[in-house]
């Protein structure tokens, strides 16, 4: 799945922008290469701070490398979470997800929810602190799942969803 971006704001943003849920989403063209997200993702948060920031709204952002799922929201372009469900991604892939490795990094989970107008869940918390392989094989299912539990659906993959 390619980076995502979904503005919380009833009123429809400028540019490409289609319905998703409550909000408005967008694919920017932005290629993320899973051996060296870090440089690409750094511009992807900027953008998604951008944007957060001069519509005055929420906004929340994934990019899914396949063994990691990260996340951030914004709201009113400050950053109020941050999730990486692998931290050990590139540093020891032979390590990743086994028992010696480091758990998620996440912060926020209280403002990400609040800005969704959802209840901070034990379920969400579970879904953003499950290791992979206990109840889904794709970081998607995990994002599916989260998203549900804030009231959304899971991001649009359908033609004519536009990709900036």
């Amino acid at each position: 799945m390619p980076p995502f971006i979904l503005l919380l704001t009833p009123k429809p943003p400028p540019g490409p922008f289609q319905p998703w849920g409550q909000g408005w989403g967008i694919y920017p063209n932005l290629e993320i290469p899973p051996e060296n997200p870090y440089p690409a993702e750094a511009r992807f948060v900027e953008l998604l701070g951008a944007y957060s920031k001069e519509l005055a709204c929420g906004a929340l952002g994934g990019v899914d490398l396949g063994e990691a799922l990260h996340l951030w929201a914004f709201d009113r372009g400050e950053l109020i979470f941050y999730y990486d469900s692998n931290p050990m991604y590139l540093n020891c892939p032979v390590c990743s997800y086994n028992e010696e490795g480091r758990g998620v990094e996440m912060r926020g989970v209280e403002a990400l929810a609040g800005l969704f107008g959802a209840t901070p869940s034990r379920a969400l918390r579970t879904w953003l602190l499950r290791r992979k392989g206990l109840g889904f094989s794709q970081e998607a299912e995990r994002l599916r799942q989260v998203l549900a539990l804030l009231g959304y659906p899971p991001p649009p993959i359908v033609p004519g969803f536009p990709a900036s």
